[in-house]
């Protein structure tokens, strides 16, 4: 079932919570879950597994929440905006796999997060014609990656991630942006987007 839409918006803005793909409706439906925000304001959620369309940007953005990767996809004749931390699990899984995509054909991205006792980590997989892609990047084949620095915070140490998405962010303004042609989505429009 794709993802309806009963108002004709030009875009549609999704961001990536607890595993799952979340969209803000206006109004409460018999399928949103309500909650009040950081801001104390209540907002009316919808909640998906993954989308499927086609990768047509790939930015970064700064708000009042902080910087944020925004990837366009297109799908159904529509534009979805799906929105995540920058620097995050979900960025790390997604850029790490991001070279290997065929930008002329249709991808799904899917959130994951995944609980192993106290731990949490969150992931997003890359699928195309039915197969997980593989990372691009690896301990074994960093291709140019820089490694983690650890770092002490306040007399704790941590794991500095700075260099490594300055890296990732800097590979996607020059390998992925320039092979990104909006004209080859045209192809896929009046496609379902399973949810």
């Amino acid at each position: 079932m794709g993802l309806q839409n009963s108002q004709s918006e030009s875009v549609i803005f999704l961001q990536i919570a607890n595993g799952k793909i979340v969209r803000q409706v206006k109004t409460k439906q018999d399928n949103s879950v309500s909650r009040v925000n950081k801001l104390g304001r209540e907002v009316h959620e919808l909640f998906y597994d993954s989308i499927t369309g086609v990768i047509s940007d790939v930015t970064t953005r700064e708000s009042e929440y902080g910087k944020s990767w925004v990837v366009s996809i297109k799908s159904e004749g529509k534009l979805y905006k799906l929105e995540f931390n920058y620097s995050s699990g979900y960025a790390t899984t997604f850029l790490k796999a991001l070279p290997n995509v065929d930008f002329t054909s249709i991808v799904t991205l899917s959130p994951k997060l995944i609980i192993d006792g106290d731990k949490k980590k969150s992931v997003l997989f890359i699928s195309q014609q039915g197969k997980g892609l593989k990372h691009f990047f690896t301990k074994d084949n960093p291709n140019g990656m820089p490694d983690l620095k650890k770092i002490k915070i306040k007399g704790k140490e941590s794991w500095d991630d700075s260099d490594r998405m300055e890296f990732l962010e800097e590979y996607v303004k020059q390998n992925i942006i320039p092979f990104l042609k909006p004209e080859l989505q045209d192809s896929v429009e009046g496609e379902e987007v399973p949810f």
